[in-house]
């Protein structure tokens, strides 16, 4: 019980906390500039074992701010990266799309232009229909929701006889001995473009497709990096609610070996804080266990006269809008429940503010104050 109220008192500062650890280890990718596709170029080339072999072309204009890198989206997350080269200075799996983040040579400015190239090899995007003895790509190069292309060309560079080909949409813009180009111009921001090609003839491929795990490519590389940068930021939130619950613990012992100390010394505040922890288990009809002992539902655990003069009487007071005599509670918990006295005695409001609360601070409680005297006198 006791634990589950510190977590719930903790738990929104550790929002707050794991919000801010997120924003730090999770990119954010926005665009940093405008910018315009002159020229994009893909070129896909079937393997034996059903890989596809694909080299991607770009050149770039920048229109205004700058642009230190870009992305490229990619059929799926199952990829490997061969090499790449022009302005490309390195290429690797994107965190916040399907493709490859392209870090660029240098930070382009408005009016200049570069030219990327890269290769990759691309599992599942050949699908093998081995019952009919065919297979097909249905392909769609990633596309810019915020740059036109001028000029878009696929090529596929077949591994069979254009005849063996039971359909091709669109119809290409040429057949050049085993090339196949498609060609597309003046394409707008967000627009895409699909081919598919089928055919007849599968002698090229080998039997059995590669094993793929994905692991080279993008997404399951991020998945994985994600599930560790979840799993460390839920191990630090553990250990600070693990360090709360036992700094709350200790300061807990702290007041109650405080009150027993002064029961100890003082006979009449002995006998005051026995009358008054007799009079709430009788008005809360708690019964001594076989022990002895008293066990309190609404506290979570079994009291002692000390455990109530210093943690449940100035709760116990504050519900009845009394003081049982003159029982010196302890400083009362008021942990950002700033309706609990005249001030915030230690507030830690996330965000914009609790009851009585307006900014994160540290506030000295008068009243507090003069009920933390009471029992310390």
């Amino acid at each position: 019980m006791r634990v589950l109220t510190s977590m719930l008192r903790w738990m929104p500062s550790g929002i707050f906390a794991l919000i801010l650890l997120l924003s730090a280890v999770i990119p954010v990718s926005a665009d940093t500039g405008t910018y315009r596709i002159s020229n994009y170029i893909v070129t896909l080339e079937p393997q034996s074992d059903g890989q596809v072999r694909m080299t991607y072309e770009q050149q770039w204009r920048v229109l205004n701010g700058d642009i230190p890198w870009i992305t490229v989206g990619l059929p799926n997350s199952s990829f490997s990266v061969e090499s790449y080269s022009k302005a490309a200075a390195k290429v690797r799996s994107a965190s916040d799309i399907t493709g490859v983040r392209v870090d660029l040579d240098k930070d382009y400015q408005p009016g200049q232009t570069f030219d990327i190239k890269f290769t990759i090899l691309q599992n599942n995007l050949l699908e093998r229909l081995t019952t009919d003895k065919k297979w097909r790509i249905n392909y769609t190069p990633g596309w810019y929701d915020r740059a036109q292309i001028d000029h878009l060309q696929i090529n596929l560079v077949s591994p069979v006889d254009y005849q063996t080909y039971s359909s091709v949409i669109p119809v290409p813009t040429s057949v050049n001995n085993n090339i196949i180009t498609w060609e597309r111009f003046n394409i707008s921001p967000g627009e895409k473009v699909n081919v598919k090609v089928e055919s007849v003839d599968g002698g090229f491929l080998t039997a059995s497709a590669p094993s793929s795990t994905g692991i080279p490519g993008g997404l399951s590389l991020s998945f994985i990096v994600t599930i560790i940068v979840i799993l460390i930021i839920g191990g630090l939130i553990f250990l600070a609610i693990r360090q709360n619950r036992r700094a709350r613990d200790a300061e807990f012992k702290k007041r109650v070996a405080s009150v027993e100390k002064e029961m100890a010394r003082d006979k009449n505040k002995k006998g005051e804080i026995e009358e008054g922890f007799e009079k709430y288990v009788e008005e809360k009809g708690i019964q001594q266990d076989a022990e002895g002992r008293y066990y309190d539902r609404r506290y979570g655990d079994y009291i002692t006269p000390a455990i109530w003069a210093a943690v449940i009487s100035s709760q116990y007071a504050n519900r009845n809008n009394q003081n049982p005599g003159n029982i010196p509670p302890a400083k009362p918990s008021c942990a950002c429940a700033c309706v609990s006295c005249a001030c915030a005695c230690a507030c830690a409001c996330a965000g914009g503010g609790a009851a009585g609360c307006s900014k994160k601070s540290l506030h000295q409680c008068n009243d507090c104050t003069k009920i933390d005297r009471r029992i310390k006198r």
